[in-house]
């Protein structure tokens, strides 16, 4: 489901004894939380909302928001270690509504107990950071990953056979799905790779081009060796958003992410 969709059935929900969301800015990045102020925040956002459901609202708000608060603390204590830079929770006092996100691009601090999930940074965020593609090249590895609001949603991995002279498709962590080859191998591979490079990424063009259509990706950040990242655009049909001229296919996903955001900020 795209975040397109996602709101659409936010904007569905609807609970008249109330909904919590909360918006946690948590980038360490930013000079205010190098102490974790985060948690700071977190406790007097909920304690000052405590204090104008109890001015305003009825019994029955209090122990439901009492309740939705006690549970977004613990939901997001329980997630700290896995913290990038926002974290987003949302639901309703009867229980049948419940989001909660970890987001790698900042989010404004705020609290809010309505009727309705409050979205506006969502959409916000969804116009900022649309679905679009990540496209890792290094020889005869290539990775897409599938990227929006900050969040990885999928990864896949294509790597060159030259038994079958074709790209084989794997998900999750294509190196540790292969099978281990010698070093005479590997060389022989490189140098047939680079010998029909141009050929080969012409054949796989199409395939991006059907991942990241079906997708509907905004378009594909290139990142890799210049000579590669020119030779695979060559033959793309997609959009090329950025090119990024490193070497990153081998770090995480979400610190490429990261370093992408990064480069089209500065």
């Amino acid at each position: 489901m795209t975040l397109a969709d996602e709101l659409k059935t936010y904007k569905q929900q609807e609970d008249q004894t109330g909904i919590l969301t909360i918006y946690l800015n948590t980038d360490f990045a930013d000079g205010s939380q190098h102490g974790g102020e985060w948690k700071i925040r977190l406790k007097n956002g909920l304690k000052h909302l405590k204090e104008y459901i109890e001015t305003s609202g009825t019994k029955e708000e209090e122990k439901a928001y009492k309740k939705l608060a006690d549970q977004a603390n613990k939901e997001i204590y329980d997630q700290q270690m896995n913290l990038q830079k926002g974290f987003v929770f949302m639901a309703s006092a009867d229980g049948e509504f419940h989001v909660e996100k970890i987001v790698q691009v900042p989010v404004e601090t705020a609290f809010h107990w309505e009727s309705y999930p409050v979205v506006d940074q969502l959409e916000e965020l969804q116009t900022e950071f649309p679905a679009v593609g990540i496209l890792l090249v290094q020889k005869s590895d290539v990775v897409l990953i599938d990227a929006a609001l900050g969040e990885v949603r999928d990864e896949k991995h294509f790597s060159w056979e030259v038994e079958s002279e074709d790209w084989k498709q794997y998900k999750g962590n294509a190196s540790s799905d292969r099978t281990s080859s010698g070093s005479t191998q590997v060389d022989e591979v490189q140098q047939r790779f680079e010998e029909n490079r141009h050929r080969w990424y012409k054949q796989l063009a199409p395939v991006l081009d059907k991942e990241i259509k079906n997708r509907n990706l905004r378009g594909v950040y290139l990142i890799g060796s210049k000579e590669s990242i020119e030779e695979v655009e060559e033959h793309l049909n997609s959009t090329i958003i950025n090119k990024v001229t490193k070497n990153l296919i081998s770090k995480p996903a979400h610190e490429i992410l990261n370093i992408v955001y990064d480069e089209e900020v500065r």
